[in-house]
């Protein structure tokens, strides 16, 4: 069972678009960060190369790979049925919220 089965059709179809939407979003940032990783090694070889645009390199690469760990989380919440219910106090979250924030995991309230 998953999240849409336990809630009414409008929200149930709203999710279907969120999870398209995170579909996405996650394949994008897969995408950006397989680019990423492999300039981020290059740049790494290069001797040349200043200590502070290594590690800002490293931070952007970070900053991707993190945003791609959420995505896969939610989706993974999707799969299990948990996902759009806070498990902090049991509540579906908004819709306007999981729209604006695809990766959430709790309400507003429970933030």
């Amino acid at each position: 069972m998953n999240a849409t089965s336990v809630c009414s059709p409008a929200r149930a179809e709203a999710l279907g678009r969120v999870e398209r939407s995170l579909r996405e979003q996650l394949r994008r940032g897969e995408a950006q960060l397989r680019e990423l990783e492999s300039k981020l090694a290059d740049l790494l070889r290069d001797r040349d190369v200043i200590e502070e645009d290594r590690t800002s390199a490293r931070q952007v690469v970070d900053t991707v790979r993190a945003d791609v760990l959420l995505g896969r989380r939610a989706l993974a919440r999707l799969e299990e049925g948990r996902y759009g219910v806070c498990p902090a106090c049991g509540e579906q979250i908004p819709v306007e919220r999981l729209e604006a924030i695809p990766t959430a995991e709790r309400c507003g309230r429970c933030v």
